[in-house]
């Protein structure tokens, strides 16, 4: 976790944004919202990058149990994303409070060098909110796979037309009937945007063990959901200013889970 200015930013604008509420959280069908940390990464410096991460963990979460997970993914183009589970915006201020005393305790000279690891090795970085929508999207009642097969990540992210939204939310909620109705073994995720993403933004993600796993299954499904699926997309499609993908892989080696605490 980045500090700036962003915790005082965003607890002003607690008492007038609501959160709209990875998996898990969906299965509970409970709106989870998170935190979101975006760095674009120098390819010559990626593994000077990794490392520094790396030393960030071994350094300051782990050894101050430090309490919040961060789930770490990584695109093919570079970009790296964090995303830090919050009940709401103003435990993002205390959590911000929380890693300003642990840098007291590290020492600025310390913190400097890790800090200046990961800047070094990257062109900028960005934090914002998101939420995962349980309404917008489908969990399969006995998955195709486990969470630790799934290493791969297809993100679809829809630019949507401004006043556009509650159209854009009932297209996917149509999509979401189709793949139960077909009882469909893969599913999806989709995240709502919010402070510090281009607005109105969703962005919904689907996984697999490897890239031939995903487009493999991905043309079975269709297969399964065509001629409906291809209408509502071209409709869905319709509501929107921009569409865009990546790819990439949930990376659990850069990732952060705070420790069990004993009974």
């Amino acid at each position: 976790m980045k500090p700036n200015k962003l915790a005082a930013v965003l607890l002003f604008l607690t008492a007038g944004i609501l959160a709209l509420g990875i998996g898990a959280a969906a299965q509970e069908k409970k709106p989870q919202f998170y935190m979101v940390e975006e760095y674009v990464v120098k390819p010559s410096m990626v593994a000077q990058f990794e490392t520094g991460l790396k030393d960030v963990i071994a350094t300051i979460y782990k050894p101050f149990e430090w309490p919040w997970p961060m789930e770490t993914y990584a695109t093919d183009d570079f970009h790296y994303y964090f995303l830090y589970p919050f009940a709401n915006f103003a435990e993002i201020d205390t959590a911000f409070a929380r890693f300003y005393e642990i840098l007291g305790k590290v020492g600025s000279d310390k913190w400097d060098a890790l800090n200046k690891k990961m800047g070094d090795a990257s062109e900028y970085y960005k934090q914002g909110t998101v939420t995962l929508s349980p309404d917008l999207s489908y969990t399969p009642e006995k998955p195709r796979l486990n969470s630790e097969e799934t290493k791969f990540v297809y993100w679809g992210f829809c630019y949507v037309l401004p006043g556009r939204e509650m159209e854009f939310e009932a297209q996917f909620k149509k999509i979401v009937a189709l793949f139960k109705s077909k009882g469909i073994d893969t599913g999806f995720n989709t995240w709502i945007g919010g402070l510090g993403t281009e607005l109105p933004f969703y962005f919904y993600s689907m996984t697999g063990k490897t890239p031939a796993d995903f487009f493999l299954t991905d043309e079975k499904v269709m297969k399964l959901v065509d001629p409906e699926i291809t209408t509502l997309w071209n409709e869905t499609l319709k509501l929107m200013r921009k569409y865009e993908f990546k790819m990439g892989s949930v990376r659990p080696d850069l990732s952060y889970a705070p420790a069990a605490k004993a009974k």
